[in-house]
This record gives structure tokens, sequence and C-alpha cells, in this order.
């Protein structure tokens, strides 16, 4: 017997996106941070104002394959309700590792392409030009994505994550 559903929301993305971050930042969690991949090998959850966050452990091109125990952790994401896809913008294109990190899903199980998810741009703080941010947000939402940009360094942009998620959630236990 597997057990089939354990979050709410599913932080899904390549290594070092700041998944594990981001669950510590808007949770009670305490999940074991790196500046190296694959720090968390097994899921950690978090509370986040009575629904549950589970930060999966990252993926890698091939992943479905299972490489880098890529089928273990995609198993994971089949037990969450959203999706919520991390992209680092320490990637010089975004749009590019989103749709690698899709195709895995794609590959494991094309159920997985059908669930709710919204893109969460990490680590704007590196980046300069601030309009760069808003142009890479105009290209998810022509992919029909919602999306949204965040510092951990940058509580305002924290603070909009937060009431973005909840929203949305609410939404969705709803059924809109």
């Amino acid at each position: 017997i597997e057990l089939q559903l354990f979050a709410d929301i599913g932080l899904i993305g390549l290594p070092n996106a700041g998944k594990s971050s981001l669950l510590n930042a808007i949770t009670n969690a305490q999940a074991k941070i790196g500046s190296y991949q694959f720090t968390t090998l097994d899921p950690n959850l978090g509370d986040f104002y009575g629904y549950i966050i589970a930060d999966i452990p990252g993926l890698i091109e091939g992943a479905s394959r299972g490489k880098g125990l890529g089928t273990k952790f995609l198993r994971h994401i089949k037990r969450t309700k959203m999706l919520a896809h991390l992209i680092s913008l320490e990637n010089n294109k975004p749009i590019k590792v989103y749709k690698q990190i899709r195709k895995e899903l794609e590959d494991y199980d094309k159920v997985l392409l059908e669930k709710r998810e919204v893109i969460i741009l990490t680590k704007t703080d590196i980046i300069e030009d601030k309009s760069q941010i808003k142009k890479i947000r105009k290209e998810f939402k022509q992919l029909n994505k919602e999306a949204f940009s965040l510092s951990l360094y940058d509580d305002e942009s924290i603070k909009s994550l937060i009431d973005g998620l909840i929203k949305l959630l609410r939404k969705k236990q709803k059924g809109i």
C-alpha cells in the first residue's frame, strides 16, 4: 500500500533552486540547507497556515529514467495536490529549465502535467536589472502560468508569495 496524497503543495525544481530555504522561511520546518546538490534526499514537510507543503528533492535531467534517484523523487510529486515550480534566476534560461523539469514529469507520468502549477522565480536578488525579472514573469504568463518572484532577503517578496499561495490554496479548496 502506498500513500497517494500527503501535501497540498509540492515544491519542485532543480537542485539548489531554493526549495528547502523557502520551506524554512514560510513554515515551521527545519529542513537542512546547503549550497551543494542533493542536500535534500527525502521530502521535508512544513505547516503553512493549516496546509502542508512538501519540499521535494531536486530533479535532474534523466530523473524519469532513475538518474539521481529520480524515480524516487518523482513518486513523491504524485502525492501532492498542487506544484510550486521553483526556478533559480542563477539559470540564464528559466523557460528552458522549466521545460526540462516538465519533460521529466511527462516522461514519468503524464498525469503530473495535469496538476495545478505555479512558478516561483527564486534568488531575484542576484539580478541587478529588475526589469529582467518582469520580462521573465511575462514569459511565464504567456504560457498561462502564474509566476511569483522571490528573494529570501526581501520580506515584501516573501509576504507577497505567502498571500498569493494562500489565495490559490483557498480557490483550489473551493473548487475554483
